[in-house]
């Protein structure tokens, strides 16, 4: 299983960042994911130009977005700008795209939530066409162009691969028709990515793709015991759920009712604990899942600076040498 991290965005200057995805690459880590949402207080707004710079700093580590929202975007715009970054990088970029389903961030940019679904279908198809094809001409829905050839094209051959965030049952079987895995976001328990993951795998078959590949992104957060996590980032995690998660119209994602402890929140969701336990949290997703990769996301706002590094450094040290293993 590959291991990828979704660094520090949002609660810190853009330099700290790059410096966590330096030290990243040197840990060993396989991939590094930079997400996108707007006037937000974790992630950055512009995940392709983050990855410009994190190209710049690294070598040979891949690099991500997890995930940018495709139907805010022109398709050609994205085409050509990650067609740059994976130039720039050595032909390093997987492109994660998901259709977005905070109402504001569609409202400030002028766009209709409920156009979300056939703007991202229309422009992840023309993604291929345009990377792979000279000439393009496409007269749709939401899209005109004629005779258009990006240039320069992307390193990897025949296109960098396309990775999809999605929950409703349309956008999975989206996701398994026109992607390459299927990355399942942070925010979900198991019980809600379970009929969600049954889907993909029925549609991924019906396309001749075998079972599909799926990618998982978690948040993580590691201690010397389960007692010092919960005391560390417990409450932190409550309130940027609270903020986040089950404060937009989630297409799956619930509240657990009444009051909200650490406890339920984390159960089948958070990867939180001593490494013994985190180990066997991340190989139970793993084997439930057959992910093939797993990233970690380490900070919410609220958990200082310095315990959420310390939580990277133990999970370096004691939690990834173990689910690098094979298992049994």
């Amino acid at each position: 299983m590959k291991i990828g991290l979704s660094p520090l965005q949002g609660q810190a200057n853009f330099e700290e960042t790059l410096q966590e995805c330096e030290q990243a690459e040197a840990a060993g880590f396989d991939s590094l994911w930079l997400g996108e949402h707007h006037n937000h207080e974790v992630l950055y707004p512009a995940p392709l130009i983050g990855l410009a710079a994190v190209a710049s700093r690294t070598r040979s580590i891949r690099l991500g977005t997890g995930v940018l929202l495709l139907p805010l975007y022109h398709p050609l715009a994205v085409a050509e700008e990650a067609a740059m970054v994976d130039v720039i990088s050595g032909g390093r970029l997987i492109l994660g795209v998901g259709a977005g389903y905070a109402p504001e961030e569609f409202s400030a940019f002028g766009y209709s939530i409920k156009q979300r679904g056939s703007r991202l279908e229309e422009s992840a198809s023309l993604l291929q066409r345009l990377w792979t094809e000279e000439n393009v001409t496409h007269h749709g829905r939401h899209y005109q162009f004629d005779n258009i050839t990006v240039a320069p094209r992307p390193l990897q051959r025949p296109r960098p691969p396309i990775w999809f965030g999605a929950w409703a049952e349309p956008a999975i079987r989206r996701a398994a028709r026109l992607g390459d895995t299927w990355l399942i976001g942070p925010s979900a328990s198991f019980d809600e990515i379970a009929p969600c993951l049954r889907t993909y795998r029925e549609t991924s078959r019906v396309m001749r793709k075998g079972e599909g590949d799926v990618a998982l992104l978690r948040y993580v957060f590691v201690a010397s015991s389960t007692s010092e996590a919960i005391r560390s980032a417990g409450d932190s995690f409550i309130a940027a759920f609270e903020r986040m998660y089950f404060r937009w119209p989630h297409p799956v994602v619930k509240r657990p009712a009444g009051q909200l402890t650490i406890e339920r929140l984390a159960e089948n969701r958070i990867i939180l604990g001593d490494p013994t336990t985190c180990i066997e949290e991340i190989l139970r997703f793993q084997k439930a899942l057959d992910a093939s990769h797993f990233i970690c996301r380490f900070s919410v706002p609220g958990i200082p600076r310095d315990l959420c590094a310390r939580s990277r450094h133990l999970f370096i040290r004691e939690v990834m040498p173990a689910i690098r293993r094979p298992t049994p």
